[in-house]
């Protein structure tokens, strides 16, 4: 059996948003889904336990799970705990969750993703892969979905799990990988001279790219429709621009920190504070990411 799926839910803001993403990620890996709210504890300080919720958030709690529950027939769970990031993490640990689903804070444009404090602390440090649903986000198929590839360990397991993802869903698979200027210079360039673009397109930097680009295509075995492509430019802002046009976003995390982590670099940090699609966010250096989250007999069809 597949892992279930932890959706962070908050009942004062009854945005359901996470737990409709959550929903259709598991109607593509065979999970379950498990809407979980935890209150704040603003009276801790004065020597109130976790555990002894006062009666009007009990009832203001509850209410909102069980409307959860008659919509998307999840099942709900209060958690107690000091912090909602490590009341999430516990639960996602305690039932060895695949994946942990978030919300874009109120702030956020309809349909944009943009993290706010408590989603930003969930997701560093997150023992699974963490997806964020843009704010009002409504279930949706996916029919393309886009993977920022870089060249390393990060970068290719990224790949490897949006190949996996594409398989199952049946959709087309961009494959992107993003140049930045500064790294196009050859090394025969004077220090200090600053070319032009075309120059910088020509230079070995983007040609190298393009072939571990490629032989990173070539060694997919997935039937998908893949479609790779290699740009000159800010990597966060040419993944934002694509993010208009795709349903789902997956990028890794940043290369260093604890491993088995979701940790945030400089491109995902700015993905989640402004895509226009849900983003999925892998640990680092977890192997195959979305293991935990599609069962055997399921992989095995979608071969």
């Amino acid at each position: 059996m597949p892992a279930p799926i932890v959706a962070a839910f908050n009942p004062y803001t009854a945005d359901t948003a996470p737990v409709a993403l959550a929903v259709g990620a598991a109607e593509l890996t065979g999970s379950t889904v498990i809407a979980v709210a935890v209150p704040p504890w603003t009276l801790v300080d004065a020597g109130v336990e976790p555990s002894e919720l006062d009666d009007g958030v009990q009832r203001l709690v509850t209410n909102a799970l069980q409307e959860v529950h008659h919509e998307f027939g999840v099942e709900t769970q209060i958690v107690s705990d000091l912090s909602v990031p490590r009341g999430l993490h516990l639960i996602a640990r305690e039932k060895q969750a695949g994946l942990i689903v978030v919300g874009s804070t109120a702030r956020s444009r309809a349909g944009r993703v943009l993290v706010g404090s408590t989603a930003e602390r969930l997701i560093q440090g997150s023992p699974c892969p963490v997806a964020l649903a843009p704010h009002g986000y409504q279930p949706a198929s996916i029919g393309t979905l886009a993977v920022g590839f870089v060249d390393s360990p990060e970068g290719h397991e990224a790949l490897d799990a949006a190949h996996t993802l594409a398989a199952r869903s049946h959709a087309r698979l961009r494959i992107v990988a993003v140049l930045h200027p500064s790294a196009g210079l050859d090394a025969a360039m004077a220090p200090g001279l600053r070319p032009q673009r075309s120059v910088m397109l020509e230079g070995r930097h983007r040609r190298d790219a393009q072939m571990a680009l490629d032989r990173a295509v070539a060694a997919l075995a997935l039937p998908v429709d893949i479609e790779s492509e290699v740009h000159v430019g800010d990597p966060a802002e040419v993944l934002l621009r694509i993010s208009e046009h795709v349903d789902l976003l997956v990028c890794g995390s940043r290369g260093y920190g604890p491993l088995r982590s979701v940790l945030l670099g400089g491109v995902s940090r700015r993905l989640v504070d402004g895509a226009a699609c849900p983003v999925l966010v892998l640990p680092r250096k977890a192997g195959r990411p979305l293991e935990n989250l599609v069962d055997n007999a399921g992989a095995a069809a979608a071969r």
